[in-house]
């Protein structure tokens, strides 16, 4: 690599420059203390040659540099001169000696860093193996797991947990996740590490944002978080064809939270989020996929209710005809092909100000819904990838029904990742 050696020295510089200054703050004042003593104590045997304090500092910063101009000439003749000329010395030795030795550890550190650096990237990319692409035995589609074992990854990659973890923690394409967050705290669920992948076109600050032109955009606001659901919601709007957007990334990983809720005081990151659904949807109709715990007996729970005491409405959907044929036909298809029940309005709370479809303005400027899948089947049910496939075709039969059913060719590509 060009440069490779000085861009490490530099890091070496630039990771010690804390330690360096402190040290050389140190050695200074030093300087300064027997600089005075040395005043004190030579002044009255030779008052010609320490006339004054800024002598006594001269003559000893001039020693530290081999003294150019002749200036510390004359050595102390007083026995506490001399002391203080050999402690004078000590200090010379450190203020070359402390500096460099700081820059030989921390020169050693960023080849250590660099090394490693060039391990992460190599088990990254061996990480991106465990997610190959694999055929679906219901739809035959190929499709990235949903999440994967460190186990699996150990057996079939030869590495070792803590390197997994580190490669997952240094990269932005990967995240770890307690599968036992999926199921509800009463079944004393048991910790199980697993590792998910996210989408690596389309990427944002805050995760992903896929146009691709459609009238429907599904919307995860909570992929950061929510074990599974991600994948769920990626697949089932590109087997429908829809946009898509995908809360994937935590401004702060020590506060993970969902962009389900908007504050009021929006970040940067919020803002572009909230202004990106707003570019894809164009007025369109807006699907927000989220999580439904595993406490009742439905799978999905649709919620459209407005909060009464916001006097905005009673229904994020403006086009209620087109949602009640929707939700017919998807409860149907849901019954009849996997045994799922449906129900909407009566088990979740209706939404808030903070909701995020409010902050889009639904039932006033667009159509929005919330749709909460149960945990079990984004994240347990082996038919995952054929339910979102049903979910997709239902939404487009009724919301886009003059879309091209023409299947995307990529769907029985193999690969890895997104």
């Amino acid at each position: 690599m060009r440069f490779a050696s000085f861009r490490l020295f530099w890091r070496a510089v630039k990771s010690t420059r804390h330690e360096m200054g402190v040290s050389l703050q140190v050695l200074v004042a030093a300087t300064l203390v027997l600089s005075l003593l040395l005043y004190l104590v030579e002044h009255s045997a030779q008052p010609e040659v320490f006339r004054n304090y800024w002598d006594a500092l001269l003559w000893s910063f001039m020693g530290y540099i081999e003294d150019p101009g002749e200036f510390a000439q004359y050595a102390p003749v007083t026995f506490w001169g001399r002391v203080l000329k050999i402690m004078c010395a000590i200090v010379n030795i450190a203020i070359f000696a402390v500096p460099a030795g700081l820059l030989g550890g921390g020169f050693s550190d960023a080849i250590a860093e660099d090394k490693r650096r060039r391990e992460l990237d190599d088990y990254k990319s061996r990480l991106m193996k465990a997610f190959r692409r694999k055929q679906d035995r219901y739809t035959k589609y190929r499709v990235v797991p949903r999440y994967v074992s460190p186990v699996d990854i150990q057996v079939l990659q030869e590495i070792d947990t803590k390197d997994i973890i580190d490669a997952v923690r240094h990269s932005d394409s990967f995240r770890l996740r307690n599968l036992a967050s999926a199921v509800p705290s009463d079944r004393n669920p048991h910790d199980r590490l697993v590792i998910e992948t996210i989408p690596v076109v389309g990427q944002t600050a805050y995760g992903c944002c896929i146009d691709r032109g459609s009238s429907v955009t599904i919307v995860a606001p909570s992929a950061a978080g929510e074990v599974a659901m991600g994948n769920f919601a990626y697949y089932t709007a590109l087997y429908g064809g829809f946009n898509y957007v995908s809360k994937e990334r935590d401004e702060d990983s020590d506060a993970p939270r969902s962009y389900y809720l908007v504050d009021d005081d929006m970040t940067a990151v919020e803002r572009r989020y909230v202004d990106d659904i707003l570019r894809v949807a164009r007025g369109g109709w807006v699907v927000f996929v989220i999580a439904a715990d595993s406490v009742h007996p439905e799978a999905f729970h649709f919620v459209t209710a407005i909060q009464p005491k916001l006097n905005a409405g009673t229904s994020t959907v403006i086009d209620r005809p087109r949602f009640d044929e929707l939700y017919e036909k998807l409860s149907a298809d849901m019954a009849a092909s996997y045994g799922l029940g449906s129900e909407r309005d009566t088990r979740y709370l209706p939404v808030g100000k903070k909701n995020a479809a409010m902050r889009i303005g639904a039932g006033r400027d667009c159509n929005a819904f919330t749709l909460r899948v149960d945990w079990a089947v984004a994240a347990f049910d082996d038919r995952y990838i054929a339910i979102a496939d049903t979910l997709a075709r239902d939404i487009a039969s009724i919301l886009t029904p003059d879309r091209d059913a023409t299947p995307d060719p990529s769907l029985k590509s193999s690969g890895f990742g997104y």
